[in-house]
């Protein structure tokens, strides 16, 4: 007798391996359409849109650098090397960011697959403060006169000499062609080019025609003369070059030049998956409004505050160190004579990079251009679905063998308490048909919400298990407790699942009380007699 106990175990045991190669055969199946549901989104952002970061906007002036020229003391030659162009960056005193976004999951589908996308509306409202200018220098009315005065006068530096060597430098920065400009990853999700107000003036962004920021993807303003001649006088009276030709120039005085300069950018915006906010500036602040109610916060800051409510959520970041490492980045990067650092702004995303963002990688590994994609500080939000299905039955799976040992050590329970004569067969069958419902599971959830396709997979795996189990038992007793404990076991993995914060310490303590009930049941048995 005890040689056929030991016979049932082994049996037992080598089913419920088989059915634990089964489970990892069918978790391949899991992987290959999780991966297929990813080449499908990956493909979708292909041709439609990727996932979108925008930079603070900012103004640039494109300023042409004669170097230095070296005077040998012993030959009396000069060297001179050749000029080179670069960008002054200047970043707005204080950003205040809004972000309305509406997601939802029905503009982009493949067949039974689609992408998380969302229409949003945003609008930077930023001001440029300008300093008093010196007591010595009155404003030019005329933005050409500016120029003359910049080119003549501002911009070239004093001169330093040692024994072997003369230093001079000239930097002119071509006012008439500074821009403000708008950065966004992907300008597929730019439908409707962006309106500025500069001062209470509306002006209608545009794309470059020639490219002053190698590497980025922007849209630009250009900025009116009245603006162009505040910053280029802010710029003149902070010189320290400042010498008496230049107040000697033809200018006029004109009030109120030194007042702020505000601008107001409204950005429609479309994208797909993520959202993320390089900030810039000496104060910036974001506030994000949004109709999805399970946000996942990603990048290098969370929200100083959220909330959470049936319409969606809410989250305000405010970060200076994360601005200040930015503006200093963006500064040195652009200031690289000729373009060698480039701006690379992309949001993170699995399905990979485009040609020209793959070809500059490659022209970074070989040392050919230098990026600072990777040293912008962002922070945004992904829109992480609810209802994702392969997450879902992958932890479903994660009691699949617990499911089995249980059904199993029921049936065994009856055979040992209730003297009932079980075929291994009708073991297999039990175990085959627990299996068929994580079969059923999945593609059920690809098409309807997941609570329903396991609720309708557990139904019906219970329903036929309690059927059989009724011949099986030759008992409807019997078959209506086992069917009652597997429904039980059904519905205690699912509320598991629904609880991600616990779900591991609800398990713990399942298993817990599984284990004290079999050992409840079984403490009067004699096992040696039962053998």
């Amino acid at each position: 007798m005890q040689k056929t106990l030991t016979i049932k175990l082994g049996i037992i045991a080598g089913l419920c391996i088989i059915f634990a190669i089964g489970l990892t055969i069918f978790s391949s199946v899991i992987y290959e359409r999780q991966s297929y549901a990813d080449s499908v989104i990956a493909e979708i952002a292909e041709q439609h849109v990727y996932p979108q970061q925008v930079i603070t906007p900012f103004i640039a002036i494109p300023t042409t650098v004669t170097p230095e020229c070296l005077l040998d003391a012993e030959t009396q030659s000069v060297k001179c090397a050749a000029p080179y162009s670069k960008i002054d960056a200047i970043f707005a005193a204080q950003t205040q960011a809004s972000q309305s976004i509406m997601v939802n999951t029905d503009t982009y589908k493949r067949s039974i697959y689609h992408a998380t996308s969302y229409n949003s509306e945003l609008q930077f409202k930023q001001r440029y403060s300008l300093a008093e200018p010196s007591s010595n220098l009155s404003y030019l009315s005329d933005l050409s006169e500016l120029s003359k005065q910049d080119q003549q006068g501002i911009t070239t530096a004093a001169v330093t000499a040692d024994k072997n060597a003369l230093r001079s430098f000239q930097a002119v920065s071509h006012w008439e062609q500074a821009k403000l400009i708008i950065p966004v990853s992907d300008l597929r999700g730019v439908a409707t080019l962006p309106t500025v107000m500069i001062n209470k003036h509306t002006i209608k962004a545009t794309y470059p025609q020639n490219s002053m920021i190698k590497g980025l993807s922007y849209v630009e303003v250009a900025l009116p003369d009245t603006v162009l001649t505040q910053l280029a006088t802010q710029n003149l009276a902070n010189s320290p070059t400042q010498t008496a030709a230049s107040n000697s120039s033809k200018t006029s005085t004109v009030e109120n030049k030194n007042q702020p300069i505000e601008m107001l950018i409204d950005l429609p915006l479309v994208g797909i998956s993520s959202l993320n906010t390089v900030p810039t500036g000496q104060n910036f602040e974001l506030t994000m409004l949004s109709n999805w109610d399970t946000p996942n916060f990603i990048g290098k800051a969370l929200p100083n505050t959220k909330s959470f409510s049936a319409d969606g959520f809410k989250a305000n970041w405010q970060n200076q160190y994360l601005t200040v490492a930015n503006n200093q980045y963006l500064s040195q990067c652009l200031s690289t004579a000729n373009n060698q650092c480039q701006v690379i702004s992309t949001a993170p995303f699995a399905a990979g990079s485009s040609y020209d963002e793959a070809t500059i990688a490659v022209e970074a590994a070989a040392g050919s251009v230098d990026s600072i994609n990777g040293s912008l500080n962002s922070f945004g939000v992904s829109f992480a679905e609810p209802n994702d299905v392969y997450l879902q039955t992958e932890r479903t799976m994660k009691y699949a063998l617990l499911l089995i040992l249980v059904s199993f050590g029921t049936f065994f329970l009856f055979e040992i308490i209730k003297s009932s004569r079980i075929h291994p067969i009708q073991y297999l069958l039990v175990g085959c048909a627990l299996l068929v419902f994580y079969v059923l599971l999945l593609p059920l959830a690809e098409q309807i919400a997941f609570w329903q396709a396991y609720a309708i997979a557990a139904s019906a795996c219970v329903g036929l298990i309690g059927w059989y189990s009724y011949y099986v038992l030759d008992s409807l007793k019997r078959a209506v407790i086992f069917t009652a404990i597997l429904a039980g076991l059904y519905a205690a993995f699912y509320g598991i699942l629904t609880t991600e914060d616990l779900n591991l310490l609800l398990g713990a303590v399942f298993c817990f009380v599984l284990l004290a009930c079999v050992m409840i049941m079984t403490r009067k048995i004699d096992w040696y007699k039962a053998a």
